[in-house]
């Protein structure tokens, strides 16, 4: 060792030994009350946003921030300083990288995860989807061979898991509304409302969509989902509104409104249409969101062992159709991102699936 490193070690351990253990007991509180500031502040940033001039000021005096996944990263990756044996930390900054279409760095941090960790199950699986995603099929070769030797099983279930996606994926988006003589649901997935609680466009397309499947299939019910609020209402409350006042029945629509994001909602609502043993599933959004909800339904009505078949239906956001079969890395980056959460691999493990 450095003659010089061997002194500051000594002295180090020497000033460690000698302070009193209260002085000690203080500096992990200190620590521990960091941190919760730090986990805090990263998961209001990742949920809601907020004033980033302030969290430079106030939270990580004075470093230079650019966006809110941005405050999220910095968050845990002082955090993590603070407590490196917490993995926990360090997939939170792989999923704040993945936000900010950061691949590169996720890959970097996640790989670091295997490396403290070589059974890291939950590392070997980003690693193979961000390999899928780019394209690389050694690499994506290798990672699920490192599953495989961790967990072979479950492995497979992954490896069915991407298979699904990408052939989600690589269907042509649907237009025609069908028509079911199965025990059937409508399922009209929400879009954030604006600050004085109307629907915006797109939501508003939803809708008309979603009717006309509800006038075509007049024995199906039919889901209306979303649960973020504003001006005291949810997007579950105002769809509701809408379809009675467009002519169905308040007794035909059921409500999901507990979810906050795609992920939440595909899970609430696989668990609604079991309680109802939906048959066949009108999934209605828009295009550019249809492949990411369907993939995500699909696993969720999965984990139920529940084989209802989803019929997708899209209201088109794009200038043509053409436009909207077109899928783009970033879609493709979201897709994978929100197939793993539901899975299990939590984005940022103990505080959002």
């Amino acid at each position: 060792m450095d003659i010089k490193k061997t002194i500051r070690v000594g002295i180090t351990a020497a000033l460690l030994a000698s302070a009193p253990v209260s002085s000690l007991w203080a500096a992990d509180q200190t620590d521990a009350a960091r941190i919760r500031e730090l986990v805090d502040t990263g998961m209001h940033y990742y949920w809601s946003g907020g004033d980033i001039k302030k969290a430079e000021a106030e939270v990580f005096k004075g470093i230079t921030l650019h966006g809110r996944y941005d405050v999220v990263e910095q968050a845990f990756t002082q955090a993590s300083a603070l407590s490196p044996e917490r993995l926990d930390f360090r997939y939170a900054i792989a999923s704040a990288r993945i936000l900010q279409k950061n691949t590169d760095g996720a890959i970097e941090t996640l790989t670091g995860i295997t490396r403290v960790d070589p059974n890291a199950f939950n590392a070997y699986t980003w690693l193979a989807a961000l390999a899928h995603i780019r394209n690389d099929d050694a690499a994506y070769r290798n990672y699920m061979d490192a599953m495989a030797g961790i967990d072979h099983a479950r492995a497979d279930q992954f490896r069915q898991r991407f298979a699904r996606a990408d052939a989600i994926m690589a269907e042509s988006p649907n237009q025609t509304v069908p028509v079911l003589q199965n025990h059937s649901m409508v399922v009209i997935l929400g879009y954030a409302l604006a600050e004085d609680g109307s629907m915006r466009p797109p939501l508003l397309q939803r809708l008309e969509v979603g009717l006309e499947a509800a006038k075509k299939n007049p024995d199906a019910y039919v889901m209306v989902t979303g649960g973020q609020p504003q001006s005291g209402v949810t997007e579950g409350d105002m769809m509701m509104r809408w379809l009675v006042d467009h002519g169905i029945s308040r007794d035909r629509i059921i409500i999901e409104d507990k979810s906050k994001d795609t992920v939440g909602n595909m899970l609430n609502v696989a668990n609604l249409l079991h309680r109802h043993t939906a048959d066949d599933v009108i999934l209605v959004t828009s295009a550019s969101h249809m492949r990411r909800a369907r993939s995500v339904l699909e696993d969720a009505l999965g984990q139920y062992d529940d084989d209802a078949v989803v019929h997708p239906l899209i209201a088109l956001d794009f200038d043509s159709i053409e436009e909207a079969a077109k899928v783009s890395d970033a879609e493709r980056l979201v897709v994978y991102r929100d197939l793993l959460r539901v899975a299990g691999l939590w984005a940022f493990p103990g505080l959002q699936q």
